[in-house]
């Protein structure tokens, strides 16, 4: 690997390292979420929306928005062609790990366990051995039980746990857009990101759909990938 490369993924990487120290902090600070609970309409909005952005449902606005945030900042166009090549190449990359690790795991999601406290299943590895009307079956059982905030979301996701694939989108949006934002000295964007960052981070553990593990696992997937992914030259404006 080409040292100069590093370099200049580095601001990056960083970024990215930060997120993973800011996670580890409160997911050991804040109490376990208790999926049973009863929870306000108002947690159920922002958490289901924060995790729309970085989902199926929104990343693709939300990656849209951020491209046109640093082509903005990017007048070489042949130093932005190079750095959507490199986006794509860490697209690419990083699902394709989170979806073999998923396969290659199989760690059941949280919510399994809840739906085991309910008697609605034996344990967290049968409901895996339903098919997916089965699944959705079960879960609208659990409705009965659990806020609608968090079943909507658990029918719509039946699959494995780890890692998180919206959190590996977070950790790859701080890492490549974060990075930028650190070379060219935009530390309000930073700001933000990084928060929408951590508040997706948490809407994963609040709707049930995954544990602090998942989460750290996704970030360290997209800084391992992201080590070897060259970047353009930060001599180019």
């Amino acid at each position: 690997m080409n040292l100069q490369y590093w370099k200049n993924n580095i601001s990056g990487l960083l970024v990215v390292g930060g997120f993973l120290i800011a996670v580890t902090l409160f997911t050991s600070v804040i109490p376990s979420v208790d999926l049973l609970s009863s929870d306000s309409s108002i947690f159920g909005v922002i958490f289901t929306y924060l995790t729309y952005s970085a989902g199926k449902q929104g990343f693709l606005i939300t990656l849209a928005a951020l491209v046109v945030a640093i082509a903005i900042k990017t007048p070489n166009r042949k130093r932005l062609l190079m750095l959507m090549v490199q986006l794509g190449v860490l697209l690419v990359l990083s699902f394709g790990a989170k979806s073999l690790l998923k396969k290659v795991t199989q760690s059941p999601r949280p919510y399994t366990e809840a739906l085991t406290q309910l008697h609605l299943v034996d344990s967290p590895q049968d409901f895996y051995h339903l098919d997916t009307p089965d699944q959705n079956a079960v879960i609208a059982q659990a409705s009965q039980s659990v806020s609608h905030w968090r079943t909507i979301h658990w029918q719509g996701e039946t699959d494995y746990s780890f890692p998180s694939g919206h959190t590996v989108f977070v950790a790859l949006c701080l890492f490549f857009f974060g990075g930028l934002f650190v070379q060219r000295k935009q530390y309000l964007a930073l700001s933000v990101l990084f928060v929408w960052a951590l508040g997706v981070a948490y809407s994963r553990l609040w709707l049930g759909m995954h544990r602090p593990e998942d989460l750290m696992g996704s970030a360290l997937v997209v800084g391992i990938i992201a080590m070897f992914i060259p970047a353009p030259s930060s001599r180019l404006p």
